[in-house]
């Protein structure tokens, strides 16, 4: 499957809700810890019994953190591994604080050693949430939250890389700008709610039919950018009239309008080893306009010579 952002389920507007949900929660959560913390090191220095629940077997299951915990949705614990991750390092150092608390019971010293052990497991189950939330916070700026796929920030980076892997291994890669056509009739003729539909499910249907290792962004607007690695433009012009022509046959449900068909312009550029990113992304750019001068509904690339022709006169870039 096509790399995309990775939020759970399908990434649209209801699942990034459902992060930002998540992140607050994980607050929530960590404020639990932390008054657990406190109430721990209060019994342990002013020599206070200790709660029954501390020292209970299921003492994990017991704290505010773990009742938040174990009653979270099964299906959202699975869809987000880095939630579940937290069940191991949680328990442990809540069995690391019976010790202590053993300890304590009996009138005795708390052992260094036992101390230094619990302290390092809370510290850890501590970095460990911090950096799930800031996982998640940052897969919530990266993505486009109108089509669930990267959006141009993360573009940036993401060719960056991209371009420097090509520069250490030699290969060219191919740069994609593509512009649904005629998409303001779209809003036009059936409102902004439609045409924010149907950018959703070209963004979807271009991530199921992408290579495993292709990458695509929201550029702007009606506009995607697709990055094909290891790639040349020979290699990259058959691929992409495959999917423009795929894209043209495909219905898109509209509620309460049936169904549309819709078609995109391609402009395709190399990314050579030692190009840079910014120059192939304007190349692909000035491919796409004459694809759209020449007709639309087609794929046209930058001239390996550099020679290009503008679009013809009386032909804009279209809308």
């Amino acid at each position: 499957m096509t790399e995309v952002a990775t939020l759970p389920k399908h990434v649209h507007q209801t699942s990034l809700d459902e992060a930002m949900l998540v992140l607050h929660e994980l607050d929530r959560a960590l404020s639990f810890h932390l008054q657990w913390l406190q109430n721990l090191h209060r019994t342990l220095i002013c020599i206070e019994p200790p709660s029954p629940d501390d020292i209970a077997d299921d003492a994990h299951c017991r704290c505010n953190f773990g009742l938040w915990y174990y009653h979270l949705d099964r299906e959202l614990l699975a869809q987000e591994p880095g939630i579940a991750e937290l069940e191991a390092p949680h328990r442990a150092m809540h069995d690391s604080a019976r010790v202590l608390l053993a300890a304590h019971a009996s009138g005795g010293a708390v052992p260094a050693d036992a101390y230094e052990a619990f302290m390092s497991l809370a510290t850890d189950f501590k970095q460990r949430m911090r950096s799930y939330q800031f996982q998640l916070i940052q897969r919530v700026c990266s993505v486009d939250h109108l089509t669930g796929v990267w959006n141009r920030n993360y573009m940036t980076m993401k060719l960056a890389a991209e371009a420097e892997r090509a520069r250490r291994s030699r290969q060219t890669c191919a740069i994609a700008l593509l512009d649904l056509d005629w998409f303001k009739h779209v809003n036009d003729s059936y409102g902004h709610v439609a045409g924010d539909r149907v950018l959703h499910e070209v963004a979807r249907f271009l991530k199921d039919n992408l290579r495993a290792y292709d990458s695509m962004f929201r550029f702007g607007g009606e506009e995607f950018l697709i990055c094909l690695p290891d790639t040349d433009i020979a290699g990259a012009e058959p691929l992409l009239n495959r999917l423009r022509e795929r894209l043209a046959m495909t219905a898109i449900s509209l509620p309460n309008h049936g169904e549309i068909h819709i078609t995109a312009s391609f402009g395709v550029a190399a990314l050579a080893p030692d190009d840079e990113v910014t120059l192939a992304i304007e190349r692909a750019d000035h491919a796409l306009l004459y694809a759209k001068g020449k007709g639309r509904n087609r794929v046209c690339a930058w001239s390996l010579s550099g020679d290009f022709l503008p679009p013809e006169p009386g032909h804009g870039s279209g809308v």
